[in-house]
Parts: C-alpha cells; sequence; structure tokens
C-alpha cells in the first residue's frame, strides 16, 4: 500500500478548501463540513490543520487530506500528533513546484523549538511541509507561533480571556463538558459518541466507549474521586458507571428505583427514599446518617452529614464517624440553617444578635469547618433557596458575592448567579447578562459571551458551535 493509503484506510480522505481571499477555509470530514477562518493566511491555514489534527487524535491514525486553493490542488497527510506532510514524502519539492502569489517570500525555514525541528512555510502563500499545532508548546510558550492558530467562532470570548484558543475540539451536540477540580484535564463526548478526557494541550489522556446512548446521560461526564482514585462518572437512568483515572473499563453501578445522583462533593451521592450511599469497590455501599441528619456530600469515602444544632458528622460505609463542629462567624449569634453545599464548602446563615432582619452568611470548610469567608446582610439575601456557585476565588448565594481570597463578601441587589470559573461568577442583573468579580462593578455583557465550564491550566473551557475550545487569558 501507499503511504496515503495507508493513512486512511477505511474513510474518505478530509478535503480542505481554501478560499480565494485565504481568510477562510472550508474542511469538511465525513461529510459534514465546518468554515474556519483567520487574519492571516497563515492563520487561517494552522486553523484548518488543527482541526484536521484534532480528527487524526480521535481516530489515532494518521488521515489523507485533498486540499487546495487558488494555486492548485494536492494532498497532505496529517499525523495524531499535528505532523503535516506531503503526500509521498515530497516535502521540499511539492511547496518549491507550486506556484507562488505575487509579493509573497515563499520560502521554507528550519525552525527549532523544544528540540524539534520543523518546516515552516513563511508569509503564507501554501501549507507547511512539517510543522506542529499548539499543543505541542504547551509546556514552552516562548516557542509558540506569535498568533495562536484557533479563532472563538460563533460566540463571544468571556471577560478576562482572548476569543483565540490554544485548541478546539468537536463535542457531540447536546452533550456537555466537565473540567477536573485540579484544572488538569477536561472531560467530553466526542462526535462519534465516545468519552474522551484531554490534558491542557488538548491531547487525549484516553478514551472509551460509552456503555449507553449519549443522548440516555442524565448531565455530563463528571470528574470524581471514589476509593481514593479521581476518574470519571457518567450517570444513565438506572446505572452509575466510573472509569478510574487512567481509563480502562468502567466500574456499573446498579441504581435504586427512584435514586438521586448528586456530585456536590468531590464523589458522587446516591440518595433513594432518603438513604445515602456511595460507590466503593464493586457496589454501592450504604451509608447510616445519624438521626435526624440530612447528607450533603461525599468526598469520595464518606458522606457528610448535617443538623443545624449540633456537630456535623462525616460517616464511612463501615460506620467510621467523625465530627466537625462549625466555627463561629465574627459578629454572630446562634446557626439558624445549613444552607447547601457544594465542593467541599457548606452555605450557612447565623442569627445576628439583637438584629432579625440580619443575617451572617458564611462559607465553612466541610473538613473542619472553619470559616472561609462571611458577611453580614438582610435576613432575605439569605433565603434557603438561592442558587449557588464557586469558582477559584469568588463564590455567590443568592445576590451575596464572596471573596474567596480576602475572606469577605457583600450584598450585590438584583444579582442571580448561572456558573463562576476562577475570579468570576456569571449570571443576570435586572434582566441583563452580566459577569461579576469580587469587590467591583459587574460587567453587562453585549452578545451570545460563552460562559467557562472551568480553567484548564488557565485557560477558559467554553463551547461554541458544537465545539469545545481552551481560550487564553487576555
Amino acid at each position: 500500500m501507499t503511504e496515503a493509503a495507508d493513512a486512511h484506510p477505511h474513510r474518505s480522505p478530509v478535503v480542505l478548501v481554501v478560499a480565494a481571499d485565504e481568510r477562510s477555509a472550508e474542511v469538511t470530514i465525513e461529510r459534514q463540513t465546518r468554515v474556519v477562518s483567520g487574519t492571516t493566511p497563515k492563520e487561517t491555514r494552522n486553523a484548518a490543520l488543527d482541526l484536521v489534527a484534532d480528527y487524526a487524535a480521535h481516530l489515532g491514525r494518521s488521515v489523507l487530506v485533498n486540499a487546495r486553493d487558488v494555486n492548485g490542488a494536492w494532498q497532505l497527510i496529517v499525523s495524531p500528533t499535528g505532523v503535516v506532510r506531503a503526500a509521498g514524502g515530497r516535502e521540499v519539492a511539492l511547496m518549491a513546484d507550486r506556484p507562488r502569489r505575487r509579493g509573497r517570500a515563499g520560502r521554507i525555514a528550519a525552525v527549532a523549538a523544544g528540540g524539534v525541528v520543523v518546516l515552516a512555510v513563511l508569509g503564507g502563500g501554501g501549507f507547511a511541509a512539517v510543522r506542529y499545532l499548539p499543543g505541542a508548546l504547551a509546556d514552552d510558550p516562548a516557542a509558540g507561533p506569535e498568533q495562536p492558530t484557533v479563532t472563538l467562532q460563533a460566540r463571544q470570548a468571556p471577560p478576562g480571556f482572548t476569543e483565540q484558543a490554544q485548541w478546539r475540539l468537536p463535542m457531540r451536540d447536546g452533550t456537555q463538558p466537565d473540567v477536573s477540580p485540579a484544572g488538569d484535564r477536561a472531560a467530553l463526548v466526542d462526535v462519534d459518541g465516545r468519552l474522551r478526557v484531554v490534558g491542557p494541550g488538548g491531547q487525549t489522556a484516553w478514551s472509551a466507549d460509552l456503555p449507553l446512548p449519549a443522548d440516555e446521560m442524565s448531565g455530563p461526564p463528571r470528574f470524581v474521586t471514589v476509593d481514593g482514585d479521581q476518574g470519571v462518572a457518567v450517570v444513565g437512568p438506572d446505572r452509575l458507571w466510573v472509569w478510574p483515572s487512567g481509563g480502562g473499563e468502567p466500574r456499573a453501578y446498579e441504581l435504586p428505583e427512584g435514586a438521586e445522583v448528586t456530585f456536590a462533593g468531590a464523589g458522587p451521592l446516591v440518595m433513594a427514599e432518603g438513604r445515602p450511599s456511595i460507590p466503593s469497590g464493586a457496589e454501592l455501599a450504604p451509608v447510616t446518617k445519624p438521626e435526624g441528619s440530612g447528607a450533603l456530600l461525599s468526598d469520595g469515602g464518606r458522606v457528610l452529614t448535617a443538623v443545624v444544632r449540633g456537630p456535623w458528622v462525616w460517616v464511612a460505609p463501615d460506620g467510621t464517624r467523625e465530627e466537625v463542629r462549625p466555627r463561629t462567624p465574627e459578629g454572630a449569634g446562634d446557626l439558624a440553617e445549613v444552607l447547601t453545599a457544594g465542593g467541599d464548602t457548606l452555605v450557612t446563615s447565623w442569627r445576628v444578635p439583637g438584629a432579625e432582619d440580619r443575617r451572617v452568611l458564611a462559607l465553612h470548610d466541610a473538613a473542619d469547618g472553619t470559616v472561609r469567608a462571611a458577611a453580614e446582610v438582610p435576613a432575605q439575601a439569605a433565603a434557603d433557596d438561592a442558587p449557588w456557585t464557586h469558582g477559584e476565588a469568588v463564590a455567590v448565594y443568592g445576590p451575596v458575592v464572596f471573596d474567596l481570597a480576602t475572606g469577605t463578601g457583600a450584598v450585590l441587589e438584583g444579582f442571580a448567579s448561572a456558573s463562576a470559573a476562577g475570579e468570576v461568577a456569571f449570571g443576570e442583573l435586572d434582566g441583563a447578562q452580566v459577569a461579576v468579580t469580587a469587590g467591583a462593578d459587574p460587567i453587562e455583557l453585549e452578545g451570545d459571551v460563552a460562559r467557562p465550564w472551568g480553567l484548564l491550566d488557565g485557560r477558559a473551557v467554553v463551547v461554541a458551535g458544537g465545539d469545545l475550545y481552551a481560550l487564553l487569558p487576555e
């Protein structure tokens, strides 16, 4: 077989067509056409090749590309690692024999970066014979191209981030991603309905067939901790599946009838008829909670239970218990209510002595009960049904915005949060979509702004046009 035939023996070649003005290109993969664009001919070509390389990485083998522009047509082979070469190995000859557009420097230069020598076309007028993707430069940003080669399509970038992305990956329509708590991995369902986990550079860490149709999943895939190992969980109508951190075969847990699976903490918590259980080993392990308490979250090995008056208790399936006594925030009296929990934080409402219309709203560390942040607010701001969102440096309960760095909070009247990532919370204020940072005036968002699902090594993970992007910070 020829090299081109080996590259893609069972699928139709990718078709890549660069527009006459070289500002956009059409990429057709398995009869689906996507349009990419760039501010320069080089950026347009690189954006198109990024899309093809994503597809090659998904397949796990090189793909054949039928490419053409106003100068002619030729064939390329794109590897899963992003290396692009001419079919048949005629890299330099291919570029030298092709006509040049007038006024363009068509020379080929050797560029050394990170110990790897690549060939790059300078000034446009053709595809590079060999190149690497932005993901290959994740550990050496200074060695990367001057401009990122992937641009956010269909939506606007959130505040603090550019429309330039280090990478883009196609997702299955109707699905959602997740970002690990450590910000080092992202999980998605790809266009073929497979579960895929990627690193900061967009490279695939592992992938697996889903045990159910993607449209039967309940919510996105979730990064979870089970038995001390961080894996990925998927919930279906009657089962919970958990893959180990390195991929492989998942463990399946049959859910009781009417069960609800929540992910407030690090691990999945299964509630059925008021009884909690958690995945442990090969089965769902029931947890006996103290009488009168409610189960709030799981850390992957235990369940945190709470009552208003008295200590909070971590309970393990084997009956082991550990009490946590919440610390009283400054200026607070008695604990009035445990409102909600999320991540490793509990949200509580405390009475203010001599002021029935006031409350101290506090955020507590679930492990030891210490106060992470607190603010005295009107009693109505501490309602028990308010939305709760949290990022790395900001958290919001109802209209109260907390600065987790300083431990303070303030009421932003009329604000209802929808999500948070890093230092920014997103939501609605008086009918307008806004972004809020602790201690700063809200920023009104104009147009369709993509809200981050989390930060992956400092890059905002957003969804637009069915693709997943990792946007670079400003």
